[in-house]
């Protein structure tokens, strides 16, 4: 009886984790010929959970209900992209690919940024 409830128990247990989807992709850099961009940021804004991409330039998200979701991927001196994906019957085997281009800055940001600065060492030294 006792192998009967565990053999159950497996059976539910697989059962339940497959109910769960996975979302996947890559993130590329404009920049340098579309190679993998490695440590780039990916946040499902839904539920808050964040990975980095990999030596390729991958990531994967597991076990995720069937839903739309937003993915925002970042990086350090790049644009950041947001990207709706679905996951549904736990069918989702499209592999999300995008490619990050840098964050453009305008002559008059550095000039701003370059004032603020300067004016706080000048503040810092007057007193």
């Amino acid at each position: 009886m006792k192998s009967f409830l565990f053999a159950i128990l497996v059976f539910v247990t697989m059962f339940a984790s497959a109910q769960n989807g996975i979302i996947n992709g890559k993130i590329t850099d404009a920049e340098e010929g579309n190679t993998p961009l490695i440590f780039a940021e990916v946040t499902v804004k839904e539920t808050g959970a964040k990975i980095m991409t990999d030596a390729d330039g991958t990531f994967k998200f597991e076990n995720i209900k069937d839903g739309t979701y937003t993915l925002v991927c970042s990086f350090a001196g790049y644009e950041t992209q947001e990207i709706k994906t679905e996951v549904h019957n736990a069918k989702n085997t499209k592999a999300i690919a995008l490619t990050l281009s840098a964050s453009s800055v305008s002559l008059d940001d550095l000039t701003m940024v370059f004032a603020t600065s300067e004016q706080k060492t000048n503040t810092l030294k007057n007193n």
